[in-house]
């Protein structure tokens, strides 16, 4: 072999090994890079993620509050119901027990 073709095969060499150190050193940049995206991209996911809960807990609340609101009137309504009722029912009965009286023991 020739000292030129030698010197060619010493260089060609030199070159695969600095493509190949290249290539390895572009491979660890573009991993680096997809997993920072990554990172971004599930920060993003987990920041619109707290956010929809945080809304939907706002809305609970308020849905639970006008529901609260509903329940407290309608049960106001019934136990205004019964104290009527119950107050009519003591009226009957204190005129039963007027008439009863009235009754047994007469106009003395």
């Amino acid at each position: 072999m020739s000292l030129e073709a030698i010197e060619y095969v010493k260089e060609a060499e030199e070159r695969a090994r600095q493509i190949e150190v290249n290539g390895e050193k572009k491979i660890q940049e573009i991993s680096q890079s997809v997993n920072e995206e990554i990172k971004k991209s599930n920060q993003n996911m987990q920041q619109e993620l707290d956010n929809y809960e945080a809304n939907q807990q706002v809305l609970f609340r308020d849905r639970l509050a006008i529901e609260k609101q509903a329940v407290d009137q309608e049960l106001s309504l019934e136990v205004e119901s019964i104290l009527e009722s119950v107050e009519v029912k003591q009226n009957s009965v204190v005129n039963h027990i007027v008439k009863e009286v009235s009754t047994h023991y007469g106009n003395s």
